[in-house]
């Protein structure tokens, strides 16, 4: 069975490029300690990264939105996505890179 590691990489470079923010190494292991323990499996209530569909009615809200999610906690997920070491440049990139918005757009 592969490794987790190699599942992980092979989900990663499935996702199209259009949707793909520019992470620091550091955010990428922010994404990977982090984000994708949810954002990555199915049947945990948050959308998938890479998703389109996942996140279509949340990205109505704008960054600016989704941000303040991040940082209140909604529904199942906890303030800061767990992310202790996350501070806002950090919180927008993932918002980026998760949802798919460009820029904030």
């Amino acid at each position: 069975m592969p490794s987790q590691r190699v599942l992980l990489a092979a989900f990663l470079l499935a996702i199209p490029v259009s949707s793909r923010a520019e992470l620091t190494e550091r955010q990428s292991l922010l994404l990977n300690n982090n984000c994708l323990q949810c954002h990555s499996r199915e049947n945990t209530g948050a959308p998938l990264i890479g998703n389109p569909d996942d996140w279509k009615e949340r990205n109505r809200q704008g960054e600016e939105g989704l941000l303040r999610h991040v940082i209140q906690g909604l529904r199942g997920m906890p303030p800061f996505g767990y992310c202790a070491a996350c501070d806002e440049a950090d919180l927008r990139a993932l918002i980026r890179r998760m949802s798919g918005l460009d820029g904030g757009r």
